[in-house]
């Protein structure tokens, strides 16, 4: 009589602790992607923070996009084999350098280029 009445409250029980059981995993995960959120929340949050100091962005315009104060001389670093040393990780290879840096709406137009060539 007492096998059949716990085999009985096994069967009874079997279910609920199932679904006890998954939902517990369900809140970990959950609880694990938010912590996730929260830390990539706090890298952007700094990025923008960056965003917002003039000198971060002047630093950033003129390494990106090789921005100058007037009278200053733009040098341009270069390889053995007379190719621009790049310090980016932007590929280079399509832009024809020919001892002075090209404008940046020709750059900008290799690039539509050769994202029109990759599809």
């Amino acid at each position: 009589m007492i096998t059949a009445m716990a085999l009985f409250l096994v069967v009874v029980l079997a279910s609920p602790l199932q679904t006890y059981l998954n939902r517990r995993d369900a809140v970990a995960s959950s609880i694990h992607q938010q912590q996730q959120l929260n830390q990539q929340v706090a890298q952007l949050q700094h990025q923008s923070d960056q965003w917002n100091d003039p000198a971060f962005v002047e630093r950033e315009a003129r390494v990106r996009l090789q921005y100058v104060h007037p009278g200053d001389t733009l040098y341009t670093v270069l390889n053995a084999d007379g190719t621009p040393k790049s310090t980016s990780k932007a590929s280079s290879s399509s832009v024809t350098r020919t001892g002075h840096m090209p404008s940046w709406n020709s750059t900008l137009w290799a690039s539509v280029q050769d994202a029109e060539h990759a599809k």
